[in-house]
C-alpha cells in the first residue's frame, strides 16, 4: 500500500473502522495515541484496542507526530484545538496532517493554522458516511493546502474521496450544513414516533408519516435514524452543536441544529443506549419504549 507511517491522536470507532480496513490490503505500521492512555481505570483496555489492531500504542501525541507521515486526528468535536496543540511539539517539516473530525470550518481552519505554523501540510476531511460497514471505503470530502498532495497516499490506501478545494473548512462547511437535515431529520423522526408510541397510535402515524413520504419507506427508515441517535447521540449532540457555531460564525439562524444538539444529547443523557447491552438497537418502536421507560425512571 505505502511505506509511510501512520498516527492517530484519538482511536475510537473512526480510528479502528479505517484501520480495520487498511488491514484487508496489507502491512501497514500505525502508530495511535488516545487520552484514555491517560486514565488509570481505562489504559489498558484501550491500549489493548490498539494491539488488537496491530497498532503500536505511544505515551504522547508529540511521540505520535514525531514518529510519523501522517498524523490523523479523530477526536471529540469539543477536542478539536486541543488535539492540535498536543501534536505541535512533534510537528516536523513534510508531516501531513489530517483534521477528520466534525467541528466548524472555522474551528479546523484554526487547528490547521497553529500545526502548518511548525512546517506541517493541513488537510480538512468531512466524512460523509457512518464508518461501518465501508471502514476506509467510507465517502469524505477533503480540501485544504495540502489536499493534492495527499490525494496519491489516500489513493494507495483505497480511500474514497474528493476534493472540494485548497482551502481549510470547505470539505467540512459541506458536512456541517447537510448535517442540519440529516442529524435534524432523525431526531425529528425520534420524537414523533416516541410520541407515537406513548399515545398508542403508532400503527397509524408510521404508515401516514410513509404516506406523506411518498416512495420513502418510514418504517425502515425510523429503524434506522432512531439507532443512530441512540448509539451516535453523544458525538451527534456534539456535532450539532458545532454545525450552530457555523451558523452562528455565518450570520445565520442556528435555531434547528441547536435544538437537535440539545435533543440528541437528551437521549445519550437519558442512557438508553445502556438498555441495550451487547446489542445494536434496530426496532424504532422499541427504542422509543426505552425511551419512554428511561424517562419514567427519572421521574
Amino acid at each position: 500500500m505505502t511505506d509511510m507511517t501512520i498516527a492517530f491522536i484519538g482511536f475510537g470507532e473512526a480510528a479502528q473502522a479505517f484501520t480495520s480496513g487498511w488491514q484487508t490490503r496489507g502491512p501497514l505500521p500505525i502508530l495511535a495515541y488516545d487520552i484514555l492512555f491517560d486514565d488509570p481505570q481505562r489504559a489498558e483496555a484501550k491500549r489493548a484496542e490498539c494491539r488488537a489492531l496491530g497498532v503500536e500504542p505511544v505515551d504522547s501525541a508529540a511521540d505520535a507526530a514525531a514518529r510519523a507521515d501522517l498524523v490523523i486526528s479523530a477526536v471529540t468535536a469539543d477536542q478539536v484545538l486541543a488535539a492540535a496543540d498536543s501534536v505541535l511539539p512533534g510537528v516536523h517539516p513534510g508531516l501531513l496532517y489530517l483534521d477528520i473530525n466534525s467541528a466548524a470550518p472555522f474551528r479546523k481552519a484554526e487547528a490547521a493554522e497553529r500545526v502548518a505554523a511548525r512546517g506541517a501540510g493541513t488537510v480538512d476531511v468531512a466524512v460523509m458516511a457512518p464508518v461501518h460497514p465501508r471502514r476506509h471505503e467510507t465517502p469524505l470530502l477533503i480540501s485544504g493546502p495540502a489536499a493534492a498532495t495527499v490525494e496519491p497516499i489516500l489513493t494507495a490506501l483505497g480511500m474514497r474521496f474528493e476534493i472540494v478545494s485548497e482551502r481549510t473548512g470547505d470539505a467540512s462547511t459541506v458536512k456541517m450544513i447537510r448535517s442540519i437535515a440529516i442529524k435534524g431529520f432523525e431526531s425529528v423522526t425520534m420524537e414523533c414516533v416516541t410520541a407515537a408510541v406513548k399515545l398508542g397510535i403508532a400503527d397509524r402515524i408510521i404508515p401516514s408519516v410513509a404516506a406523506s413520504l411518498s416512495n420513502i419507506d418510514f418504517a425502515t427508515l425510523a429503524d434506522h435514524v432512531m439507532e443512530r441517535v441512540v448509539v451516535h447521540g453523544k458525538r451527534r449532540a456534539a456535532e450539532m452543536r458545532e454545525v450552530a457555531a457555523t451558523l452562528d460564525h455565518a450570520g445565520v439562524s442556528g435555531f434547528l441544529p441547536a435544538a437537535t444538539a440539545a435533543h440528541q444529547q437528551w437521549v445519550s443523557d437519558l442512557g438508553v443506549k445502556e438498555r441495550f447491552p451487547g446489542e445494536v438497537p434496530r426496532d424504532a418502536q422499541r427504542i422509543a419504549r426505552e425511551v419512554l421507560a428511561a424517562i419514567a425512571e427519572k421521574g
